[in-house]
């Protein structure tokens, strides 16, 4: 498509008029999905930077459209690039405005979806999973950050858990630190994660796991739902 075209369709994907931007960015996705689609640096650099900024429009319509465009970008954009959208929608996650937390977490999903090139997976997990662990053991987070990240990092390891090994064992010390929490919908997001995680630990950390829940299992003063926590996790470590 013509240079002069795709700058069209970037202004207005800026504009005013939200079903300008709802049409422009129709249009864009559609491009992108062209398998004859190609972007130089400079168009990579606006690409990227215009559809997150479009996950925050006003108009649902318009940023779902944006989270949308974001599954044929990963795939025609550099990994620097990828890297990038990547850390910017961990910021808006963790330190983002309520009204577009669901919206980043579908984005980053999206994204862990999409990546298959084993360089790229490395790249995105070397600066996601330190921020995926700070959002789920950060005092004071909240418990919809905390779960938004667990529901993320359970995608990641599903997907990336054996390219993960120099990181398993924060990742479980991190993740054993939330079976106590207070709230049931960060414990069980948080059994789901250390299952994902168990079919690639060494020996060791699967040892060490289920001797912090063998032990959690053996104080008499445990509350019911937290026995319960640890009973489940048993079945989660296999």
């Amino acid at each position: 498509m013509a240079n002069l075209a795709m700058t069209g369709i970037l202004e207005k994907m800026t504009g005013k008029d939200k079903d300008y931007r709802y049409m422009a960015t129709s249009d864009l996705l559609n491009e992108l999905n062209k398998e004859t689609f190609k972007a130089d640096t400079d168009l990579e650099i606006k690409l990227s930077n215009i559809i997150i900024q479009q996950l925050d429009d006003a108009a649902g319509d318009v940023s779902g459209l944006a989270v949308k465009c974001l599954a044929p970008l990963v795939k025609k954009v550099s990994e620097t690039r990828v890297v990038e959208m990547t850390n910017k929608l961990c910021d808006k996650l963790l330190n983002g405005k309520d009204q577009h937390r669901d919206v980043a977490s579908i984005a980053l999903k999206t994204v862990v979806a999409e990546v298959s090139v084993s360089s790229l997976a490395q790249s995105i997990l070397s600066s996601l999973s330190p921020q995926l662990i700070k959002g789920i053991t950060t005092a004071g987070m909240s418990t919809e950050i905390k779960c938004e990240s667990l529901d993320i990092l359970c995608d990641v390891l599903h997907k990336f858990g054996n390219l993960m090994a120099n990181d398993h064992e924060l990742l479980l010390s991190a993740l054993l630190s939330q079976l106590g929490s207070n709230q049931a919908s960060v414990r069980k997001k948080t059994v789901s994660c250390i299952a994902s995680l168990s079919s690639s630990l060494s020996d060791d950390l699967l040892a060490k796991a289920t001797t912090e829940v063998v032990r959690c299992l053996r104080i008499k003063s445990a509350k019911a739902e937290m026995t319960r926590t640890n009973i489940q996790m048993i079945g989660a470590l296999r």
